[in-house]
C-alpha cells in the first residue's frame, strides 16, 4: 500500500493489461472494418442518377466515426484503472472505469477474498458487504454499473458471492488476497467480519 495525502491509505495497482489488451483489440478491429468499409464503398458514385446523394458513399465515414468511439470508450479503462483505498473512515471503491464508491465501515459487514481455482489460472475477487442502510446519509450506495465485477464473480462462483454488494479483482492489485485482507484488517473495526474464502 502506499499513502495518499494523509490520510487514505492506496493500495498499489497492477498496469492495467486487461484494459490495455481490449483497447488493442478495438483498434485493431476497429482499422480493419474501417478499411473493409472503405474497399466496398470507394467506388460508390457521390450523386445517384436521380440527382439524389447517394448514403452508401458515405457508408466509409460513418464507419469511421462508429470507430473512433468505440474506441475513445475503450480508453476510459486505460485511464481510470480500478482504484482500492482505505483509512480508518471506510473504503473508496472503484471497481471500474467510472465511479468510486464510498464505503463508510459502519456500514459495512464484511469483506472477503473470495478465490476461485481454474484450470489454467485462478480468479481471485475482493467481495464487499454492506448493510441496508448504506447511502441513506453517508456513503454511496452501489449502482447497476457499479456491480460489474459483482457480477462476475458471482457467475464465477456459481452464486457465491449472492449476498455481497460490490466487488473487485484481486489481479488488478499486486498484493496477494492474503496480505490484502491483512492490511484491510488493520483498519476495519470489530463488527467487520475479515474473511479468505478458497472455493
Amino acid at each position: 500500500m502506499q499513502r495518499q495525502a494523509a490520510e487514505w491509505v492506496v493500495v498499489r495497482r497492477r498496469a492495467p493489461r486487461r484494459a490495455i489488451v481490449r483497447l488493442v483489440t478495438y483498434l485493431l478491429t476497429g482499422v480493419g472494418i474501417t478499411a473493409v468499409g472503405w474497399v466496398l464503398f470507394v467506388t460508390e458514385p457521390q450523386r445517384l442518377a436521380s440527382g439524389d446523394p447517394n448514403p452508401a458513399a458515405r457508408a466509409p465515414l460513418f464507419v469511421a466515426i462508429c470507430v473512433v468511439f468505440a474506441v475513445a470508450a475503450a480508453t476510459v479503462p486505460v485511464w481510470r484503472p480500478p482504484r482500492l483505498a482505505v483509512n480508518h473512515y471506510g473504503l473508496a471503491v472503484r471497481p471500474g472505469a467510472f465511479r468510486t464508491v464510498l464505503l463508510p465501515w459502519v456500514h459495512v459487514e464484511e469483506v472477503a477474498a473470495l478465490t476461485v481455482p481454474g484450470r489454467r489460472r485462478g480468479e481471485a475477487y475482493l467481495l464487499f458487504a454492506c448493510d441496508g442502510h448504506l447511502g441513506r446519509h453517508s456513503g454511496d450506495r452501489p449502482r447497476f454499473v457499479d456491480r460489474a465485477v459483482l457480477r462476475e464473480a458471482d457467475r464465477a462462483t456459481e452464486g457465491r458471492a449472492t449476498g455481497f454488494d460490490l466487488a473487485v479483482r484481486l489481479t488488478d492489485f499486486r498484493q496477494s488476497p492474503e496480505g490484502l485482507l491483512r492490511d484491510l484488517a488493520g483498519f476495519a473495526p470489530p463488527h467487520v467480519l475479515v474473511a479468505d474464502r478458497v472455493e
